[in-house]
């Protein structure tokens, strides 16, 4: 069986194709194709409340591309989510209208809500029992966590905090007032907690910071440091040192930042920041559950 994740980011889309067998888990899947187009819907959208005319033309033009990559892998079952862009353009659904009419690709504008459940479902084998977690997805314009306690889901949220909504001055003051609010009223109660951490901003962080040598965590002292190396350099100088695309350097020490807020307000020191995880990975393993069983 061959599936299909499409993930309509605020900062990029996303396609990736896998194949599995029946009896396999999600950590077995073949992967078959990965597409990562940075077209950063999240600028109109946060700025002007729209998708404009010319990231409209981009954007069907990379919708055109996965289906075509779908039907030429002949892929069996596939979902496609828009989170926070398409969520805050007024002209979303048309957009995503337009995309099934034309390409005969639905499109499903998710709430924060459920964008953290799919989330939550990409990560959910890694949980210990009698362990404390908070998960953590901080992508380009919404962030969304879980507390996660002996393997049972607590609470969940999902803030407009993303770091293509920061760098484009679309956070209010009092999101952050309330999001310090709710990580340590919802974390106060639970001892030695973990964090995971899910979004390819901060997993490629971990890369650096790990530099080859397998490493199952890093700690906050680590992303602390990194960040104020970061910080200092220019754009050049990130994408030279790190070897990072232009859209990944600019935002890599915003999403440190967002990070570190979370942590420090949380008084976490050890990061999980695991393989195979995120929307797309979410997605996937809900076709897998849903379609394996038919």
């Amino acid at each position: 069986m061959k599936l299909a994740a499409i993930d309509i980011g605020s900062n990029a889309v996303r396609l990736q194709i896998v194949r599995t067998s029946e009896g396999k888990s999600v950590e077995n899947f073949k992967k078959l194709e990965f597409v990562r187009i940075p077209i950063r819907l999240g600028d109109d959208a946060f700025k002007e409340g729209k998708i404009s005319k010319e990231k409209r033309r981009v954007f069907y033009d990379a919708m055109a591309s996965f289906k075509f990559m779908m039907d030429a892998f002949e892929v069996d079952h596939y979902m496609a989510c828009a989170t926070s862009a398409m969520r805050d353009a007024r002209n979303g659904d048309k957009i995503t209208q337009k995309v099934e009419e034309k390409l005969g690709l639905k499109i499903h504008i998710i709430s924060g809500k459920r964008e953290s459940e799919l989330i939550l479902g990409s990560i959910g084998d890694m949980f210990e029992p009698k362990k404390n977690y908070l998960t953590i997805d901080v992508g380009g314009g919404s962030t969304e966590m879980t507390v996660v306690s002996n393997k049972k889901v607590i609470s969940s949220v999902s803030f407009e905090i993303g770091t293509v909504r920061m760098m484009d001055g679309a956070v209010k003051g009092k999101t952050w007032d309330t999001i310090e609010h709710w990580v340590k009223h919802k974390t106060a109660s639970y001892e030695k907690l973990e964090a995971v951490v899910t979004s390819g901003t901060i997993n490629k962080i971990f890369a650096l910071l790990s530099n080859g040598v397998a490493s199952p965590t890093f700690s906050r002292a680590q992303l602390k440091d990194f960040h104020r190396k970061v910080s200092k350099m220019s754009m050049q100088e990130r994408i030279d040192v790190f070897r990072l695309n232009p859209d990944r350097a600019d935002i890599i020490d915003v999403s440190a930042d967002i990070y570190l807020r979370i942590l420090n307000w949380a008084k976490i020191d050890v990061i999980h920041s695991p393989d195979n995880t995120g929307l797309k990975d979410g997605i996937l393993n809900e076709l897998f559950t849903r379609y394996s069983q038919k």
